[in-house]
């Protein structure tokens, strides 16, 4: 294992806010408790671990094949990357979150429930959509927009939480329609306005055979470089002193829908944990059929972290925990499926 507690001076470089002063005593994470959360992660097949406080890196260390030059697929945490894409476009006023999908894709205009659907539902993966697995991602697939756009209604719109790839291929879709007078694509907008800026390379991305980028799951990166984008949702926008997006950019981005309260806009939310009876739950595990709103109020993602903490979130235990009040942000990579949240999240906050 190779591990590191210095500042990454590339990270402060690209994301400074204020050059905020290190936490509070009562505020900075134990050593021990990285300490333990890091060697349950390592013991559950982790490769890569990086935790940051006031954008410091309080611990750096890599195990089982990761390194921190090694890129590894994000899965479905480049859903995020697609959300940041999308606030941007907003903010641009390219869009609004609550305009009608049809009004970009006339292909769905005169079907009465589509032409429902609003690009929110499209975010918060409510829109009544089936999923689209098996189409969008067969091998060699040629189109996966136009298969995404040709998914039939297995709900009525707001209705379900039912999380697949076939939402975020309609947003890769209506950001390259609404795109094409600036002759750009949604894969470049994204670089340009965000990833660049942030000194964000991605070693690679998966297209589908016409070269459209899949926005579901295809970013390929580093550690250090989803801790960057940690750390921007982190501080809403903030590179310098100077604003990449607007502060309102980020406005209504970490609250649940009525469908699901643990999910708003591709982020994974903890505020359940305020309620009295909320357990923790398996992210990954609870995915997979369309659980009704109530058994979403009833859960949480940890029951000893902060209310705000936000994860991102990919398949296999690739993660991004952020939480704002606390001003941390941890990056997880890893492989196999013995990984928990509960047990990560405890052993980083509670302690016990």
């Amino acid at each position: 294992m190779r591990s590191s507690l210095r500042a990454l001076p590339f990270l402060f470089v690209a994301i400074a806010p204020l050059r905020a002063m290190e936490p509070a005593a009562a505020l900075r994470l134990p050593d021990a408790r990285i300490a333990s959360a890091a060697g349950y992660s390592r013991k559950c097949g982790g490769q890569a671990l990086v935790v940051l406080q006031a954008g410091r890196t309080l611990h750096e260390s890599y195990a089982n094949g990761g390194s921190p030059d090694r890129a590894f697929w994000i899965m479905s945490i480049t859903k995020n990357l697609a959300a940041l894409a999308i606030l941007a476009a907003r903010s641009e006023g390219l869009l609004d979150l609550d305009e009608p999908v049809a009004k970009t894709i006339p292909e769905w205009r005169g079907r009465a429930r589509q032409e429902r659907i609003a690009i929110r539902e499209l975010l918060n993966q409510t829109s009544g959509l089936v999923t689209g697995f098996d189409s969008i991602y067969a091998r060699g697939v040629r189109d996966k927009n136009k298969l995404a756009i040709a998914l039939p209604l297995a709900a009525e719109p707001g209705a379900c939480f039912d999380y697949g790839p076939g939402n975020y291929e309609l947003i890769e879709e209506i950001l390259r329609r609404k795109l094409l007078p600036r002759r750009t694509d949604p894969l470049a907008y994204l670089t340009a306005k965000i990833l660049t800026p942030l000194g964000v390379h991605p070693a690679d991305w998966r297209r589908d055979r016409r070269g459209n980028p899949f926005f579901s799951a295809g970013a390929k990166l580093t550690a250090r470089d989803l801790a960057k984008i940690g750390e921007f949702i982190r501080v809403q926008g903030r590179a310098w002193i100077v604003p990449l997006l607007p502060p309102a950019a980020f406005s209504g981005a970490f609250a649940g829908s009525a469908a699901n309260s643990m999910y708003g806009l591709s982020f994974w939310l903890n505020a359940n944990v305020t309620r009295a009876g909320a357990d923790p739950i398996s992210i990954e595990g609870a995915l997979g059929r369309c659980r009704p709103p109530e058994e979403w109020r009833r859960s949480s993602i940890s029951n000893v972290s902060p209310a705000d903490l936000i994860a991102l979130v990919g398949s296999g235990g690739e993660r991004c925990y952020i939480v704002p009040s606390r001003k941390i942000v941890v990056v997880r990579y890893g492989r196999g499926s013995n990984f928990s949240d509960a047990e990560f999240l405890r052993r980083l906050f509670d302690g016990r």
